[in-house]
């Protein structure tokens, strides 16, 4: 079983990579949370200050309309317009963030405006809001417009321990949102600055504190899968890593002193299973030998016996039928030999042909070996093979394709027998394609060397599975009554067992069949 690869880290040969390392995860997870904490609380406080801003703004504003408030000392400068309206021209040119400043007088018919900023326009405060006012009380409220944001105070002005009139003051708030936009900006630069400078040194100091050790456990590790089996870790910190690097090397020194242990018993235990495991291959040679004594006398005592009941039974009868009717057949005129007559004839002769057939070939069974063995040329035998049944090819209207190698190694048998199985396979495969199909014969040898391959491929109907389970069985068929015997392929199994080979069959029905024959070199054991 092969080891799965992987991609190399280089804090460990042969490791797998590290897509995401902890030191990034930590760096990256310590910086979001102070990026969260840090512009957290600096939203909050820019928050808070500029609350703080705006309630300090309207206190002034407050303090300032009280304070205008306060310099009206009796009703003659309360009604004293033109007085007042000098005064507001002072205070709005001394003062460049008061935007409308107007002085109001309470009467029985209802508020008047006296001096104004702004004759055109008075701020809008409401009755009700005046007459708060006129209980003695302060109306403050924060206007917010595309134009800007201030405050609206309106505050009463006291004569007498009675509320004569009431001071409105409208208090702009740009320069103190414009120093907030500097100071937002600048808190977050200064926050922004300091979450990256943070980060810079936290990744730095996980790298010395997490990283390294890390790489020197992965280190260990590696060379540990090297099969270095004196690999340790070299982290000499009090802290969790050089706990967990001493309890890595003691387990290491424990685990080599255990396979120590087991590879010295292990080589015992191999050395008699390989003592035990010579012993019975030596008894399966012999067992297999005698087994294939016997099952071979076994088939030629069968085959002997159906031999001689076919020669008893049949082949006399057989011969004597085939005598007469050749007899017969120069007896009658040669004009009453035609049609009808000559047809029944003809199909006489035939099933006399396929009986004869027959007899052969339960002989041959019984009469396969001719002498000693010798070494066999596989090439010469296919091409020799192939001379022979090219006119039958020719007329069966097919393509016949050879293949063989140069250098193919021999193999020891009878050639003749060799010769006998190809010529089946390739009559069963000329038999079985129709017209216009391919016949392909290719001998070759397996890429260790150890055995020739004859290969017979066509492009006919096919075998089923079912039929496959029973092709080499005697007597059966796949031809159509009449056009085989059933024990082509039983003989040429029987002759590639003798030598040691193996028959295979492939194929789907309807797609073709292969037949492979698979013999032992020359030489090989």
């Amino acid at each position: 079983m092969d080891t799965p690869r992987h991609p190399v880290d280089a804090g460990g040969a042969g490791l797998p990579a590290v897509r995401f390392p902890i030191r990034h995860r930590l760096v990256l997870l310590s910086i979001l949370l102070l990026v969260l904490v840090s512009f957290g609380f600096t939203t909050i406080n820019l928050a808070l200050s500029r609350s703080w801003v705006e309630e300090d703004l309207r206190y002034r504003a407050i303090a300032f309309a009280r304070e205008i408030a306060a310099t009206i000392g009796d009703y003659r400068e309360l009604e004293n317009a033109a007085l007042l309206q000098d005064q507001i021209r002072e205070i709005l040119a001394a003062r460049e963030n008061v935007l409308q400043l107007d002085i109001l007088v309470f009467s029985d018919g209802g508020t008047k405006v006296v001096a104004a900023s702004h004759l055109a326009s008075r701020l809008p405060f409401t009755r009700e809001e005046s007459l708060r006012v006129g209980e003695g009380r302060v109306i403050s409220r924060l206007i917010e417009e595309e134009r800007g944001r201030y405050w609206e105070v309106l505050a009463p002005i006291r004569l007498r321990e009675a509320v004569a009139g009431a001071v409105a003051v409208k208090f702009s708030l740009d320069r103190a949102d414009r120093l907030a936009s500097r100071i937002r900006r600048s808190a977050f630069a200064f926050t922004a600055a300091s979450v990256l400078l943070v980060g810079l040194l936290m990744s730095v100091t996980v790298r010395v504190i997490v990283d390294r050790p890390i790489r020197r456990f992965m280190a260990a590790i590696a060379r540990l899968r090297d099969g270095d089996g004196t690999a340790t870790v070299d982290v000499a910190s009090g802290d969790e890593f050089g706990v967990l690097a001493s309890h890595f090397n003691e387990t290491m020194a424990r685990l080599n002193r255990f396979n120590d242990e087991l590879q010295a018993r292990v080589s015992e235990a191999t050395a008699a299973l390989d003592t035990r495991y010579r012993e019975v291959e030596r008894l399966n040679a012999l067992l297999f030998d005698m087994q294939r004594s016997l099952g071979r006398a076994e088939r030629l005592a069968v085959s002997g016996r159906i031999m001689a009941e076919v020669a008893h039974e049949i082949g006399t009868p057989l011969h004597s039928v085939a005598g007469h009717l050749e007899l017969l057949r120069q007896d009658l005129p040669p004009d009453l030999v035609q049609g009808d007559l000559a047809r029944r004839l003809a199909v006489m002769d035939t099933q006399l042909a396929r009986m004869t057939e027959i007899i052969t070939q339960l002989l041959d069974l019984t009469r396969r070996s001719p002498g000693e063995a010798a070494l066999v040329d596989v090439n010469r035998v296919v091409r020799d093979t192939v001379d022979l049944v090219r006119p039958g090819v020719a007329r069966a209207g097919l393509t016949l394709e050879v293949d063989t190698d140069a250098g193919l190694p021999p193999v020891h048998g009878f050639a003749g027998q060799l010769q006998q199985v190809v010529l089946n396979l390739l009559t069963n495969a000329i038999d079985a394609t129709p017209v216009g199909g391919r016949v392909v014969v290719s001998a070759r040898a397996r890429p260790e060397g150890d055995a020739v391959e004859v290969i017979v491929t066509d492009t006919g109907r096919g075998i089923s599975a079912v039929d496959q389970k029973q092709i080499f069985e005697p007597f059966f068929s796949t031809k159509e009554p009449g056009r085989g015997t059933g024990l082509g392929l039983f003989i040429s199994a029987q002759i590639v067992r003798d030598h040691k080979g193996q028959i295979e069959v492939e194929g789907e029905e309807g797609r073709g069949s292969r037949f492979r024959v698979t013999l032992p070199a020359a030489g090989t054991p």
